[in-house]
């Protein structure tokens, strides 16, 4: 996680949005892990990505985390896909 803290500034687009995505699972599934990835998704700051002019948007890491964390799913994963 420390080396996505120290390379997430200078990263091209996709790259920045699969590093948030890696600090949000960590947060959300590695259970010793989850304070530290809130605490880097809020010094790493609002992350912004150019999504050629599409609505996505990029999840802000420590707000996603909290949610989680809120609903006491922390550590848990989905037994099943469902699609």
């Amino acid at each position: 996680m420390q080396k996505v803290e120290s390379e997430m500034p200078k990263a091209a687009n996709r790259v920045r949005y699969a590093m948030n995505g890696f600090v949000i699972s960590v947060g959300c599934y590695v259970e010793p892990l989850s304070n530290e990835a809130r605490e880097i998704g809020k010094r790493l700051g609002k992350i912004t990505v150019d999504m050629n002019g599409t609505a996505c948007k990029v999840p802000y890491a420590p707000d996603y985390i909290s949610k989680v964390v809120a609903k006491g799913t922390v550590g848990k994963k989905k037994k099943m896909a469902r699609c």
